[in-house]
């Protein structure tokens, strides 16, 4: 499975409430990464093989057998579904496309795109690739364990990789966005149709209902005894959901947003906070008063930071008079502005990456106004409001 950026930035909150990540190694360049809540799945999915699955197979085999069976399967299966997203990051990159990382997870693997194929032969190629190494490596697991059979568990551990690589490439094809399939749904349409936005929208549809295909099932196993194995698809169903949607809406704003500059949709002259502020002053005389997120900081005419409620916060009241804005802000940097000429698109894209809500519009070294991610979402909303027959 391949996502863009903004699906990532949401899979990373994810990740960040179930558990830590690490880069375990770097492959050609790209890093990947193993989420916590992969070891668990993986010490789950260990126990069930050597407790369940391999001893209805073969009754016969020593019960240390099926344990070492059960860890070379998952380390199998780690390996089948590292090199399942390492062929979408190689024919991306191999087109030009910027590979942020893979990350292995609680759902299986992300191959973390930054931006969209830059056009529907690119998307379909890139999509196929996945499946198409599962298909590869299922082939070479099946004509292992046939030449293998002599050797009892190796055999079977073989089948068992061999039958989830072809599963695993069957699911990735259901024409259901963001799955492979979906992207192979969308690069078709693509293609006969011209029309990015309308492929997007149609494949993303049909994620989201596939989506909640697999809540409904999650949830009618829950309640009629299927075992919490069932809660996986309920999980799955709402990632689905939510990336299919995320992906609608990323088109839709890149549709309505392309080739306007950020100053048509600025707040011009913002309200500024002189650097010596005293706290209180800026409580008393500009958050009480203005309805901002955060007010850029001069001093002597020059911006040199912002400051919020957030870093207010941490100042105790009873130093609120004796310390000043100066000492709280956050210091200027280059992630923090944009150019009055830069496309809203790309800024909005920026934004919703970084997880910036407001930035700071310069023209040069004067501060002319300030974007925020909520005036890009109003006008999208507006615009798609507009589209929406009655």
């Amino acid at each position: 499975m391949t996502v863009k950026a903004t699906v990532a930035g949401f899979i990373a909150k994810v990740v960040i409430m179930i558990g830590a990540s690490f880069t375990l190694i770097e492959v050609f360049g790209i890093k990947i990464r193993v989420n916590i809540s992969w070891a668990f799945i993986a010490i789950l999915l260990a126990w069930g093989l050597a407790e369940g699955y391999f001893p209805t197979i073969h009754e016969q085999l020593p019960h240390a057998t099926y344990w070492w069976m059960s860890i070379v399967a998952v380390l199998g299966l780690f390996a089948s579904i590292l090199l399942h997203e390492l062929a979408h990051s190689l024919v991306a990159r191999a087109y030009g496309m910027e590979i942020t990382g893979i990350t292995l997870w609680l759902l299986g693997g992300i191959a973390e795109l930054k931006g969209e194929p830059p056009s529907p032969k690119v998307e379909l190629l890139m999509a196929i690739a996945g499946p198409a190494m599962s298909v590869f490596l299922g082939t070479v697991f099946w004509l292992c364990a046939g030449v293998l059979e002599a050797f009892v568990s190796v055999a079977t551990v073989l089948s068992y990789l061999s039958m989830l690589n072809l599963i695993l490439a069957a699911f990735n094809m259901v024409p259901a966005f963001p799955l492979d399939g979906g992207r192979v749904a969308r690069a078709i349409i693509w293609m006969r149709t011209g029309d990015y936005l309308t492929a997007t929208k149609t494949a993303a549809r049909m994620g989201s209902l596939f989506g909640l295909g697999l809540i409904v099932i999650g949830l009618l196993g829950l309640f009629t005894g299927a075992g919490l194995a069932s809660l996986w698809w309920v999980v799955l169903g709402m990632f689905v959901r939510f990336a299919a949607d995320s992906s609608n809406f990323q088109a839709q704003t890149k549709n309505v947003l392309a080739q306007k500059a950020v100053q048509e949709f600025m707040t011009p002259n913002p309200v500024t906070v002189a650097a010596e502020t005293s706290v209180a002053d800026l409580i008393e005389n500009y958050i009480y008063h203005y309805d901002f997120e955060f007010f850029p900081v001069t001093d002597r005419g020059r911006v040199v930071g912002s400051v919020s409620l957030q870093e207010v916060r941490t100042i105790p009241l009873d130093r609120h008079s004796g310390t000043r804005v100066r000492d709280i802000m956050k210091p200027m940097t280059a992630n923090a502005i944009v150019s009055p000429r830069d496309l809203a698109a790309d800024v909005m894209a920026r934004m919703q990456e970084t997880g910036a809500s407001l930035l700071m519009v310069m023209d040069q070294a004067d501060l002319v106004g300030v974007i925020a991610t909520k005036d890009l979402l109003r006008i999208v909303a507006i615009q798609s409001a507009l589209e929406q027959p009655d």
